[in-house]
């Protein structure tokens, strides 16, 4: 095809610049096969689909597509291999950029943006080692950079060999980067009618944080407590849930669209006194919202279970199970001790009939684990393997973040490497119904919860559904969710000290079909009936602890 005309070209710039992404990509659809177009045209093409908020994974592949024919042409530059990053991320494809950017780094290893690729990608594939190692490499390189700073302190704890210590220290590097604007209480209006309490996430829709939160401020007492969501959520990806937690809060704003010192500014007028962080270091966070501080008391809870090193972060809210005693110094904020659970869950609205014991009918065991693949460490693999290689057994896995074959293929390959054989691992399809979803876990015998970090809503749904989940005593707050789980439960016999007790009690529990089987058919009524699900008990106390503070802030 002929060159375009200047004003066409002209034409399509302005497009591009006014972000009319779709009108951009239906004038060149309308000239015929893109790949027959000029290279700067097909560029222009694959970057505005990269970008176009209204494009599906199908366009994102596309692109993806389109960038590598450009970049195998030339693979020194450099503009198109850090599109790739971001295009081969919404893609969910992984493997081919990964080797370009391991390729790239050979020839120059300083390269902050291909170390950065890198750390990304291998902590999306569930190689979080490499991923931290990566990490580490790109804030040696720049140990004043910011960006990124916080994915890595999220992704330290997944990561094996790292003690609490060590994380702490490198929040405490993030805070010192962070904290040269933060502010004192004084500057607060604070309201003498009600306790004003705040929740900040970007996950008000159908997401974990939604299910621990919901049973809580269905249950607060609104004649003490004024509670206002700042949802920090784009409008567009808004649902059911959304739309059902707005009928809870007392007020509900969308704050996406703020900047941080307009988000600050915005909180302070709304006179919030209590501003809880549901965020913590994971993905939507608003970190510098509390580092300028917001709110006179700021606290950490539910969708983030580890300390932030932030020194205008408070408290954090954990039970005696999670964080022991003595150990106060490792997390910045000053803890708040639940007499039970750290958190309750609200009970699913259907909850599916429980089967039968599987191995009773199915003549293998079955074991199961429906947390993200991030959390199957290299070390759980090693572990998980020694159990199916010594059982007559197979293992269910479902990822709850991220549905990708390639991830998938690569978490099964580290199984086959250690001895497992290929139909010992079945991957389950991601399902967005709940009912179905829960359905799943009928066909478990026991769940494994990894390790360091932890299942939590997997191991509330497992347990509702009469599956006992095998857990490993960890370090940390997030190692010992299980540990807390179970001991709530009095099911201190679902706890091991150490990796060898681990693989034999799990190896044990396969030969064990009386006591799991009359485990099963009990073990919702107690779960039920226990402070995991008890949502009004747990308001209660939660409640309380909110006043206690308030007090000691006024006194």
């Amino acid at each position: 095809m002929s060159e375009l005309n200047s004003e066409f070209k002209s034409y399509l710039k302005q497009l591009f610049t006014e972000k009319n992404f779709s009108k951009l990509e239906f004038e060149l659809d309308n000239l015929g096969e893109i790949k027959d177009l000029p290279e700067n045209i097909i560029y222009l093409y694959a970057i505005s689909k990269t970008l176009n908020l209204n494009s599906k994974t199908e366009d994102y592949k596309i692109a993806l597509g389109l960038l590598i024919t450009i970049f195998e042409k030339n693979k020194k530059n450099l503009e198109v291999l850090y599109n790739l990053i971001l295009v081969s991320l919404k893609a969910k494809s992984y493997f081919k950029i990964k080797k370009f950017l391991e390729d790239n780094l050979k020839e120059n290893s300083d390269d902050d943006k291909v170390l950065e690729g890198l750390a990304k990608i291998n902590y999306i594939l569930g190689n979080v080692d490499e991923s931290v190692n990566y990490y580490k490499k790109l804030f040696e390189l720049n140990p004043q950079r910011i960006t990124s700073r916080v994915s890595f302190l999220a992704t330290l704890n997944y990561a094996t060999n790292i003690t609490q210590e060590n994380y702490f220290e490198e929040c405490k590097k993030h805070s010192e980067l962070l904290e040269n604007n933060s502010q004192k209480n004084k500057e607060f209006e604070i309201s003498k009618k009600k306790i004003n309490i705040g929740f900040f996430s970007s996950d008000l829709r159908k997401h974990s944080v939604s299910y621990f939160l919901k049973g809580l401020i269905t249950n607060i007492d609104k004649n003490q407590f004024e509670i206002s969501a700042f949802s920090n959520l784009e409008k567009s990806n808004q649902d059911k849930m959304s739309f059902e937690l707005k009928t809870l809060f007392d007020n509900w704003y969308d704050v996406y669209e703020y900047s941080d010192n307009d988000l600050v500014k915005f909180i302070k007028e709304k006179k919030i006194g209590i501003l809880i962080d549901l965020n913590g270091f994971t993905h939507g966070n608003r970190n510098n919202i509390f580092v300028q501080r917001s709110a006179p008391i700021q606290v950490l809870w539910c969708g983030y279970c580890n300390t932030t090193g932030l020194k205008n972060m408070d408290f954090i809210i954990t039970d005696k199970n999670c964080i022991k005693k003595g150990e106060e110094h490792l997390y910045s904020e000053k803890i708040i001790y639940l007499p039970k659970i750290w958190n309750a869950l609200s009970k699913p609205k259907n909850l599916p009939n429980l089967s039968a014991l599987p191995c009773k009918n199915e003549k293998i065991f079955t074991f199961g684990s429906f947390n993200n693949f991030q959390k199957i460490t290299d070390k759980t693999i090693d572990v998980w393997s020694k159990i199916l290689v010594q059982t007559d057994s197979r293992i269910y896995l479902k990822n709850s973040v991220i549905d990708s074959e390639e991830i998938n293929f690569n978490l099964k390959e580290k199984f086959l490497k250690r001895g497992v054989k290929d139909n010992q691992i079945i991957i389950l399809k991601f399902q967005k119904d709940e009912n179905d979803h829960l359905s799943n876990y009928n066909k478990i015998d026991l769940a494994l919860d990894p390790f360091p970090y932890n299942g939590v809503t997997t191991t509330f749904e497992a347990i509702i559904m009469g599956v006992p989940v095998l857990t490993l005593k960890g370090f940390n707050f997030n190692s010992r969710c299980g540990e807390s789980i179970n001991i709530n439960l009095n099911l201190e016999k679902f706890i091991a000290n150490d990796f060898d007790e681990y693989i034999n009690k799990a190896i044990n529990f396969t030969k064990d079909e009386k006591y799991l089987s009359e485990l099963r058919e009990g073990i919702r009524t107690q779960a039920l009936s226990s402070y995991l699900f008890k949502t009004q008990d747990f308001t209660e106390v939660f409640s309380q602890k909110m006043k206690d503070i308030w007090t000691n802030f006024l006194s």
